[in-house]
């Protein structure tokens, strides 16, 4: 029998939903404007291309694992809370899944914001000098503008990840005093990062 959980869980796990739905489409209609423009089936602006394909690698990733994380929270919260009253009672094995992985649920989020940062710094410090050479002084503004946001996020992710990795170890070492035999499946999957190569490390780590 699950642990109940209230609305504000349930509340994040639609958005969670409707944010996935929307990602998709737009994901879908990023790639069919640009395979339809390319192979002559319709004509769509350059500028409306790469603004879907922008929001597309750069936007939704963050905003959908900031969803996933803010459902994963409230639920963890929950059950740590609930614990106490339940003594004989553990929750489900999706519950434990879905809410009280291994990692912190803000451990993906900051390790997304580090990787498109870390992608957007590296694209933006090459084109930076070819536009200021060129004279285009707004390109290089803008340019020079984005690298320094995307610097910032660095500087901001990093401790975050570290932050989160102690959190996160507290976090297992709570569930374990309080749920101490779990089956082995149950323990595998808890140690499946929600961002990485499926053998407990992310990528880029």
């Amino acid at each position: 029998m699950e642990f109940p959980l209230s609305a504000r869980v349930r509340a994040a796990r639609r958005w969670l939903v409707s944010t996935s739905a929307a990602g998709a489409v737009v994901a879908g209609a990023a790639v069919g404007c640009v395979v339809g423009d390319a192979a002559g089936w319709v004509s769509v602006p350059r500028t409306v291309q790469a603004v879907l394909v922008l929001v597309t690698l750069f936007v939704l990733p963050v905003v959908w694992v900031g969803a996933h994380a803010v459902w994963a929270l409230r639920g963890r919260a929950e059950l740590f809370a609930v614990a106490g009253e339940h003594p004989r009672r553990r929750p489900t094995d999706r519950q434990l899944a879905d809410h009280l992985r291994d990692e912190h649920p803000l451990t993906p989020l900051w390790w997304m914001v580090s990787i498109l940062g870390g992608l957007c710094a590296l694209c933006l410090g090459f084109a930076l000098p070819f536009a200021v050479a060129d004279g285009a002084v707004l390109a290089g503004v803008l340019l020079g503008a984005g690298l320094a946001l995307s610097l910032a996020a660095l500087a901001v992710a990093v401790p975050g990840i570290r932050r989160t990795e102690r959190q996160g170890s507290e976090d297992r070492r709570r569930r374990t005093e309080l749920w101490s035999a779990l089956p082995s499946a149950v323990e595998r999957r808890l140690a499946v990062p929600l961002l990485g190569t499926g053998d407990g490390g992310h990528l880029g780590a």
